[in-house]
């Protein structure tokens, strides 16, 4: 796969989480969640149980979209 494949399909993903984040918010509320291919494939508490959950699949990381779901009401400062 090319990096712009990788690219594109993390534009993709991200685009999905976006229009889909009420929904995602609903089911997956204060969690970590790995996103590929426009689908959520993988959660955890803490990104880094996610991301060992992730290697233990013969899974790459890097290759995915992890993203934390904020719980309704909470601000999170960058």
């Amino acid at each position: 796969m090319t990096e712009l494949q990788l690219l594109s399909g993390s534009i993709a993903d991200l685009k999905w989480f976006k229009e889909n984040s009420p929904k995602i918010r609903e089911d997956y509320e204060g969690e970590f969640v790995a996103i590929k291919d426009k689908k959520i494939i993988d959660s955890a508490p803490t990104a880094v149980i996610l991301i060992k959950k992730l290697e233990r699949r013969g899974g790459d990381s890097n290759l995915v979209l992890i993203k934390h779901i904020t719980p309704k009401g909470e601000i999170v400062i960058l």
